[in-house]
């Protein structure tokens, strides 16, 4: 095993460009100097915001479309910079594109967002191990081979070898599903629970899978948008859910289609099944299909079947969730297409005519459907819910069904919502049983399907139960270990520092949960997230003032997040200060328009201020916006009692019941309405 210092992947001296000019980035002047032997990187930033450094780069890193450089930061941490070599073009450029990435986001170059240890090294090296220190913040990092190496792929299976024997038991033999679980160790937008992957392993005990229920990920009809590396999009496909992976497709030795460029130029590649029927695909005859002429754009099936997006400025990467253009939903819904990508001179109304006249105006009404499923969940549009539970119930693929469960956690308490969790618990699918359990570990009425999952084969599945019902789980609990072990691997990064807040939180650590919540802001001065968390453990603390500012601090990070200055409001009306709960409750309410704690809340306050009819338009929003919550209603009941309208108020006590039958006050209210 080699310590970082000691090796490089490539060579530096035969990579640099000593021709290149300064290149600025924003404010920041970057300077390429220093000869073969020790080449130098140098920048000063124009804002002050960095300071003026120097550092020699201790690995370059790729070969094309674009060259990498990692520079040392002391205690094993190593950075890679945005300002990266195109060896085509023979010019440096930032792989940030036009994102203005500001020193203080996570996602800059200085920050834990590019830090090679934890984000790059693993799916570039063999073996390797990032080997985390939080006692020192540091890394001891190792690994086996330098670059994806036969022992990544095929794993050092041989105990027993001569120093001179490959580690590869070649009498080995693994089934198309583990090497599809292989490729995707690296080949997929995950969350890594360990680094101990090997070959034969299943992936889902090892990395928990981004969905497109995280929204920035994908489009809302599953097309890429952030750098997704095609798993995911593989099995959210109709051809991954026949069961094509990476190997039929692809020649795993030479990283090309197989056949190469001509196969997928002449279509032969996808022929080889959609000739044939094999595994189930559509026949089709290719060129009536494409109804453009052979050689043109947009006759090969990859142009409209598997667009391109650009990542890192200069590589671009093809979508595997193979999907078919629809321009009806690019207009709908802002959705990209394949056809737009041609002609997008001609309008998307000129694509609808033409693809109406070729395929007719309801192909694939269901993907429709459920795409507008996922739009209004991504909204955050009342008919959501509605919209997804429809989806859910003709939905076949497994990714999609678990995509589509955990768009409904925030209405976990539903029973239309637990009642489908309940149902898909026994899936074959582990996406789908995790997705399972988070709902029903949210609900204690899940019960029994919950304690079979938080048993589960499968880690990610046990993960996702034992996170969603942490506060009930005891200290000694199996679960416990687990997920405390993933914290500490995950322990360099804001994510695994809010995990063991969490995990301190529930052992009554007050300590180590505020450490934890303020590394993680600290860490992440671009996000919101730990900010909120950090107040809510405040508040919690009974440090409601303290709070306010931290508070202050989220809302300027995230301007249009209803959420800060609805829980402002809540730290403000503790401390009596009716105003500003007003004016941040109203704020809330601009900011989401259908925000109904928001409105209960500001109802109740009104109530109190006399401020009847106020208080009476400020519930009935709420009790329209949450339809199932029987507090609005009982609010409103209690107001109408005393101004003595006894109709109204058995009215609304009666709504109240009837949203939920063991309401004991509303049932008090209703019989004292009657007298």
């Amino acid at each position: 095993m080699h310590a970082l210092a000691h090796r490089r992947i490539g060579t530096v001296e035969d990579s640099w460009a000593f021709r290149a000019k300064p290149l600025a980035l924003g404010q920041v002047r970057w300077q390429f100097s220093g000869d073969e032997a020790s080449p130098r990187i140098e920048w000063t930033d124009a804002g002050a915001q960095l300071p003026p450094l120097a550092l020699v780069p201790q690995m370059a890193i790729g070969h094309r479309p674009l060259i990498q450089y990692v520079l040392d930061f002391g205690k094993g941490r190593y950075q890679v910079p945005d300002a990266s070599w195109d060896p085509v073009k023979q010019e440096w450029f930032s792989m940030f594109g036009s994102d203005q990435r500001q020193p203080h986001d996570w996602g800059h170059w200085t920050q834990r967002g590019m830090n090679w240890n934890s984000q790059c090294a693993y799916c570039h090296f063999s073996q390797y191990r990032k080997n985390y220190q939080p006692q020192t913040d540091a890394y001891a990092t190792s690994w086996l081979e330098q670059g994806i190496g036969c022992a990544q792929c095929h794993g050092p299976s041989r105990a027993k070898r001569e120093s001179n024997e490959c580690i590869v038991d070649s009498n080995k033999k693994y089934t198309p599903q583990q090497w599809l679980h292989a490729c995707a160790s690296c080949h997929s937008r995950r969350e890594e629970l360990d680094e101990q992957f090997q070959i034969g392993d299943n992936f889902f005990d090892h990395y928990s899978l981004g969905l497109p229920s995280q929204p920035g990920l994908y489009h809302p009809d599953g097309q890429q948008i952030d750098e997704d590396y095609n798993f995911t999009s593989l099995l959210l496909s109709r051809m991954g859910h026949k069961g094509v992976v990476c190997i039929d497709c692809h020649d795993s030795h030479a990283a090309t289609p197989k056949g190469g460029k001509p196969a997928v130029d002449t279509n032969m590649l996808c022929m080889q099944c959609h000739a044939t029927g094999l595994r189930g695909a559509i026949v089709i005859e290719q060129w009536a299909h494409s109804f453009h002429k052979p050689g043109s754009a947009g006759s090969r099936c990859v142009d409209c079947h598997m667009p391109k997006t650009t990542y890192m400025a200069r590589d671009p990467r093809s979508d595997h969730r193979f999907p078919s253009p629809d321009p009806s939903l690019s207009k709908e819904l802002g959705t990209p297409n394949a056809c737009n990508n041609c002609h997008a001179d001609k309008g998307l109304d000129w694509q609808i005519e033409w693809t109406h006249k070729w395929y007719g105006p309801t192909k694939k009404p269901l993907v429709r459907e459920r795409t507008r499923a996922m739009a209004a969940a991504y909204a955050g549009r009342p008919e959501a819910m509605d919209k997804l539970l429809a989806a859910f119930d003709v939905e076949e693929i497994g990714a999609w069904q678990a995509t589509l469960l955990r768009l409904m956690e925030p209405w976990c308490g539903d029973s239309r919502v637990t009642q489908r969790a309940a149902r898909v618990a026994g899936s074959a699918d582990p996406l789908v049983r995790a997705a399972s359990a988070c709902v029903l570990a949210r609900n204690p009425a899940g019960g029994p399907q919950w304690e079979q999952l938080s048993k589960d084969s499968v880690r990610a599945v046990r993960l996702d139960a034992g996170w969603g019902a942490l506060e009930r789980l005891a200290q000694d609990h199996p679960l416990m270990l687990e997920m405390g072990q993933v914290a500490r691997h995950q322990a360099d990064q804001p994510a695994g520092q809010m995990r063991l807040a969490r995990l301190a939180s529930h052992r009554g650590e007050a300590a180590a949960v505020e450490a934890h919540l303020r590394k993680a802001a600290d860490w992440d001065r671009g996000s919101a997230v730990p900010r909120r968390e950090l107040a809510v453990y405040l508040a919690g603390a009974g440090r409601t003032r303290e709070s306010l500012p931290v508070l202050e601090e989220a809302a300027k990070i995230a301007p249009k997040d209803p959420e800060l200055p609805y829980l402002s409001a809540l730290a403000m009306a503790e401390l009596g200060d009716e105003a500003g709960t007003e004016a941040k409750l109203r704020e809330a309410i601009r900011l989401h328009p259908r925000f109904a704690r928001a409105y209960y809340n500001l109802g109740l306050l009104l109530a109190g201020q006399g401020h009847d009819q106020a208080a009476i338009i400020a519930l009935r929003n709420a009790a329209m916006f949450e339809p199932a919550d029987p507090e609005p209603p009982y609010a409103l009941a209690t107001i109408y009692l005393r101004l003595g309208q006894g109709d109204a108020a058995a009215t609304a006590a009666r709504e109240a019941l009837q949203r939920n039958p063991a309401h004991q006050p509303a049932a008090a209210l209703l019989r004292a309405a009657g007298r």
